[in-house]
């Protein structure tokens, strides 16, 4: 009997017969995804258990009711499940040392499970599995020889937490290897793109003559130069944790790739992951660096894009065969991205995470880690750093205080974190480049007010707290100007490429002296390199004051750029630690003296944030506890998978991307990709959706709150991207070429993250 794992598709997505014998063999997929995985484990030496797990994960398919689904002879049910099979027989109490396999082949399609519910599962009614192990054991080696000798569990594994973590990322190995076997087969799947840091390095180089060149004057390119050549220089010490503490405007972006680049050569590590803030505007870092590297170098993720768990086992869908599984050389994702993956239990988010390992990895504004997620996050990256080779680099100008302590029991000792700027302290005082003005005791400003005032200056950003504040100062604003004068919306209810082309606008206004106001939400506060005279800035947590005034007189060519920061009337925030810290903040601040005393304190002096961020972290919990729950440490000493993912999220409602098409007033952003995709002549062999088309489409995603969602189904405002693909494209009517997306009177804050 020929045993399969697959069946197969024409170009249109029809089922072929198995008279065409393009159906792929089961022992020709389970070699391959047993290499496959075993070369993904080879940098934390785990080959030889990722191998036999890959022969293992579809042992399953062996059975003839499988076979029959296959051939269309029964439909799928119970009888045709076939994970729980190799895992069973890696859960048999002879080979304990099999922990990690056992729960990473039954999670393999429907996501990792709890490891209380692995005996129940393997003892499932119907299924018959202890009395089947032996016939399908027999069939697996019958094609492929005896199983190898059990291997023996990594020496490091100290605790049930190193222990969670390398079954987590024996998973990941274990799907990614499956699904890029599945995706391409009958062809090999490519191999990843080797990090040439020579060349890259040298693309960094010519990148900061560029800048001196197009900048001859600014007084700020020797304290870059020096940052950048100390950053060089300290890239050989060997691998870990460290520390760029760098005032805004000082250079921080191209000297910690610099230093990541060399540090890569000089430990022969295998790619650069830089994390952005989420509430940051992700797709302008990604754009810099494939103007400096070049598009096929930088790999940009800060789509939420993923399936549905695939539960009854069925073939898997065409969208979690095409999920990120960050395959470049130098990667650009955001924190929601790569923390919820680090917990995370489905196989669309996992199989990512084994290329963590020998990587370094750049925190851009460090200070932005959530704080109800420190301990459980600090936890891992020490794993990774200690056990998997990983480095990182933790870049800021307002430098968290992650010392040990009570609140952080995986934090850092005093020689731990090793600093890669020269002299920070020196750094803040030489590059001040702004006036804080603070508000007096209960002086606020209503909308229509600060709109006025606003009016009145001719380039000036004002950034505040949420997406519905944004969207009625705008609106207030705009009654006051010209049409050729209207201020400039950013906020995350736009589609990524949207807010790219707009702050190209805004950096030609601002380079050529015409009118620029701009009314954002935080996402503009990191990364993104304007230059304004002035800046408001609402109230908030200390460190996005200091964030957005790095927006402001940001070459230094003024002797000084003022930075308003105001109390809104409608002082409403976003709830949890953001508003936590927004109060610590105040705390702070009046701790400094009257507002001239702290003004001039925040302006000169960096020693006032790690009090702050310490006080912070003793008032909100660093690992998420809620009333009667166990926290995420409990749950992973465990091994509760289930319960890890749904409490560790960034955000509590990630939301679901839609895609969007065009607006309302006849604007088009992915409208032409969509036509390509839909209309597209396939070559033989060529699938309708591959992993770069979903690539290529989340610049124009926008995510959606989760039950809003529904309502854009219900009202069929959404309609999919493709048959059987659980993409949707977004009603052009709902998208507004101002302001983004907008149903009806519903507040943006209440529909999208």
């Amino acid at each position: 009997m020929t045993f399969y794992a697959h069946t197969a598709e024409d170009e249109n997505g029809n089922r072929l017969p198995e008279s065409s014998r393009k159906w792929q063999r089961l022992n020709v997929h389970l070699h391959n995804v047993a290499e496959l995985a075993a070369q993904f484990a080879a940098p934390f030496g785990a080959s030889d258990e990722a191998r036999l797990a890959g022969l293992l994960h579809d042992l399953g398919k062996y059975r003839d009711e499988f076979q029959s689904y296959l051939r269309g002879e029964r439909s799928s049910s119970t009888e045709t499940q076939h994970a729980i099979f190799g895992a069973a027989w890696a859960a048999d109490e002879s080979r304990p040392q099999l922990f990690a396999s056992k729960l990473a082949i039954a999670g393999h399609h429907a996501g990792l499970h709890n490891q209380c519910d692995i005996e129940g599962m393997c003892g499932k009614p119907g299924l018959h599995i202890p009395q089947s192990i032996p016939t399908l054991i027999a069939r697996l080696e019958n094609e492929f020889g005896p199983l190898p000798l059990l291997p023996t569990p990594p020496s490091w594994i100290r605790d049930e937490h190193s222990a969670e973590f390398y079954t987590r990322i024996i998973f990941s190995c274990i799907v990614d290897a499956d699904r890029l076997d599945t995706a391409h087969w009958p062809n090999s799947p490519p191999a990843d793109a080797p990090l040439d840091c020579d060349t890259l390095l040298a693309a960094v180089h010519a990148e900061r003559a560029n800048k001196a060149a197009t900048n001859p004057t600014s007084p700020l390119a020797s304290l870059r130069n020096r940052i950048f050549d100390t950053a060089i220089e300290r890239a050989t010490l060997p691998t870990g944790f460290f520390s760029l503490t760098v005032p805004t405007g000082g250079g921080k972006t191209l000297a910690s790739m610099a230093f990541a680049l060399a540090h890569a050569r000089a430990h022969s590590l295998r790619r650069i992951i830089v994390v952005i803030p989420y509430l940051s505007i992700i797709e302008q870092n990604a754009a810099e660096y494939r103007r400096i590297f070049g598009n096929d170098v930088v790999l940009e993720n800060h789509s939420g894009v993923a399936p549905s768990d695939d539960a009854d086992e069925e073939e898997k869908s065409r969208l979690e065969l095409v999920s990120e599984n960050w395959d470049a050389p130098v990667i650009v994702t955001t924190s929601v991205q790569f923390l919820e993956s680090l917990f995370a239990a489905s196989p669309s988010r996992c199989r990512k995470l084994h290329r963590i390992s020998r990587s370094v990895v750049i925190f851009d504004e460090v200070q932005t880690l959530p704080a109800h997620l420190l301990a459980p996050t600090f936890n891992v990256l020490r794993e990774l750093a200690t056990n998997y080779g990983t480095s990182f680099v933790f870049s800021s100008a307002t430098q968290p205080a992650f010392r040990r302590c009570s609140a952080l029991p995986d934090g850092f000792l005093p020689a731990e974190l090793r600093e890669i700027a020269p002299e920070p302290d020196v750094l803040f005082r030489q590059l001040r480049r702004v006036t804080y003005r603070l508000p007096a005791v209960d002086e606020t400003f209503d909308w229509p007010t600060l709109a006025a005032r606003l009016a009145a200056t001719p380039q000036v950003l004002c950034v505040v707290n949420l997406t519905r504040h944004a969207r009625e100062l705008w609106e207030q604003l705009s009654r006051l100007l010209r049409a050729d004068e209207a201020p400039i919306h950013l906020s995350s209810a736009m589609c990524a490429q949207h807010r790219l082309d707009l702050i190209a606008t805004v950096k030609k206004r601002l380079q050529s002296g015409q009118p620029c106001r701009v009314i954002s939400t935080q996402l503009i506060e990191a990364g993104v390199d304007v230059d304004f005279p002035e800046v408001w800035r609402a109230l908030g947590p200390l460190d996005s004051i200091v964030q957005v005034a790095g927006r402001c007189n940001r070459e230094g060519r003024r002797p000084t750029g003022i930075v308003h920061v105001f109390q809104p009337a409608d002082h409403k925030q976003p709830l949890g630690v953001y508003r936590s810290a927004s109060d610590q903040a105040a705390i702070t601040l009046a701790a400094l003296g009257d507002t001239a005393t702290a003004a001039e304190h925040l302006a000169t002096s960096s020693d006032i944030f790690p009090g702050y961020f310490q006080a912070l972290y003793q008032v909100v919990n660093t690992d998420h506890a809620k009333p009667g729950e166990s926290t995420i440490q409990e749950d992973r000493s465990y091994l509760r998978y289930r319960e890890v993912a749904r409490k560790a999220r960034v955000i509590e409602d990630s939301g679901t991307p839609v895609i969007v098409a065009g607006d309302m007033r006849g604007g088009q952003w992915a409208a032409p990709l969509i036509e390509e995709l839909r209309t597209r002549v396939l070559a033989p062999g060529q699938r309708r959706f591959e992993r770069d088309d979903l690539r290529r489409l989340q610049r124009s995603m926008v995510n959606v709150r989760h039950h809003k969602f529904k309502l854009l189904q219900a009202r069929e405002l959404i309609r999919p991207l493709l048959p059987n693909l659980e993409l949707y494209v977004l009603d052009v009517a709902c998208y507004h070429p101002a302001l983004g997306l907008t149903l009806d009177n519903i507040p943006p804050d209440e529909f999208t993250v």
